[in-house]
Parts: C-alpha cells; structure tokens; sequence
C-alpha cells in the first residue's frame, strides 16, 4: 500500500473528512508533493470509548478509545485497515486526558506516512505492523465489523516521561462489532494546521464525515468471559480526509 495518515485525535482525534476530487498517484506523492495539490484519503471507519470492568486475568486501562479506519485504494496510501488507540492517563501534566499511545496497521506505506508528520508525538512512534489477515476491518450496511486476531503490546521507553511509561498494555485479540441506528448526520472539521511538535508542523488537515450513532458489541476473551456493550461510539459511514503540505 502507499501512504498514509492517522490522525491524532487526537484530534481525534484523529480526524476525517467530506470534500471530493480523486488525486492522481502523482499527486500522493506526499515526499514530492506538487505545491499546490492536496491528498486525499477515503473511507470508513468509527469510534468507541471502551470503559472496561476489572477483570479477574491480567489488569488493563479501564478507558480505552479506539478509532478505526477502513481506507480505500483511492487514498494517498493505498488500502490500509488502521487502529489508533488512546489511553486515560491519570498522571498527565496539568490534568487527568486521553493519551494517543500508538496504532496498528496492515500498510507500512500508512505507518511511515504517520510516523513523518507526527514524530514528536509518542503516538507517531509506536506503531505496529500486522499482516492483513491480523487486522480486518468491514463494512456491510449499518454493521462496521473489527477483527483483531493477535495481541499486541504496547511499550513506551526512554526518552518519554515516566507518565507516558506507565501506559503500557498489551491489547489483546478483539472483535467489535458497531451497529450504527437512528439518523446519519455530517460533521466538519475545519481546516487545522499542525504545530511542533509534529515534525509535520505546517501541513493542514481537513476532514469531514458522513456519521451515524451506534452501539458496539465488545468480545475481549482474554479480558472477561462476557460480550460487552458500549454506546459511547459510532459509524463514520464514509469519510475523507485532505492534507495539503506547507506553501514554504
């Protein structure tokens, strides 16, 4: 696959988005971009805030949240099914917040497109590679479908602070199911520019979603026994993101 992005939720957070024209492959170039040529990204994807009971096997962050993102071959990257994660970080400086720790992909192409706009980040470093039966992400109607088939650890070493040390986890294999309901709405984000210290600082990102609210059914076995469901989530029923580098 090609290239691709993620976004920070962070903001989303990580975010998507609405507007239209298909690059050429010239164009998602992002090392050579023309200069006044945006990129593109489409696709599907969703949300959840997973808060979590204490289980009885191994202890995990009881606040999760996972975007998710099923990309398609029009995008700057190519095809790629993306993970990021963000953990509740109690000890963060100035207060309790949502930390962007890493992602999972199946597109290398995707994770070094991440890693060069976003170093600076601890997110932006801490990305693994699965193979393309490890992580599936689908969509069939109301129904986003996420398949984790292994688990994966997440470490954070020297030279990050001892708060961003202390979210280490190892997420296990999952299956989420989001069943999207009521009345799909549109949300835009307007155009925002990154700053240091993404090593991006300058490039602006767009998004803008086609929403649905949604339910998820939640299997983590190595977790608890029981199918959870969370209702703090929904379906981005199509999105698309546009990056446009720095005019200097």
């Amino acid at each position: 696959m090609n290239k691709k992005t993620l976004v920070i939720v962070i903001a989303f957070s990580i975010i998507m988005i609405g507007a239209v024209l298909t690059p050429t492959l010239a164009h998602n170039d992002h090392k050579n971009p023309p200069a006044t040529d945006s990129m593109k990204s489409y696709g599907t994807g969703g949300y959840v805030l997973l808060q979590l009971p204490s289980p009885s096997t191994p202890s995990h962050p009881y606040n999760i949240r996972l975007g998710i993102r099923d990309f398609d071959a029009r995008s700057i990257n190519g095809k790629e099914d993306y993970l990021s994660i963000y953990v509740w970080c109690t000890n963060f400086p100035g207060g309790s917040r949502f930390v962007w720790i890493g992602g999972i992909s199946d597109s290398q192409a995707g994770i070094d497109f991440v890693e060069e706009i976003y170093t600076g980040y601890v997110g932006a470093v801490n990305h693994i590679k699965v193979e393309d039966n490890e992580l599936k992400i689908t969509k069939q109607g109301d129904v986003l479908t996420v398949n984790l088939t292994k688990a994966i650890k997440f470490e954070v070493g020297d030279p990050w602070p001892q708060h961003l040390k202390d979210l280490n986890f190892t997420l296990p294999a999952m299956t989420l199911q989001f069943r999207g309901f009521d009345q799909e709405y549109k949300v835009e984000d307007a155009p925002a520019t990154l700053a240091p210290p993404a090593s991006g600082a300058g490039w602006i990102i767009e998004a803008s979603y086609l929403r649905k609210p949604a339910w998820i059914e939640t299997s983590i076995p190595a977790w608890y026994a029981t199918t959870i469901i969370h209702s703090e989530g929904y379906i981005n029923m199509k999105f698309v993101e546009t990056w446009t580098p720095p005019t200097t």
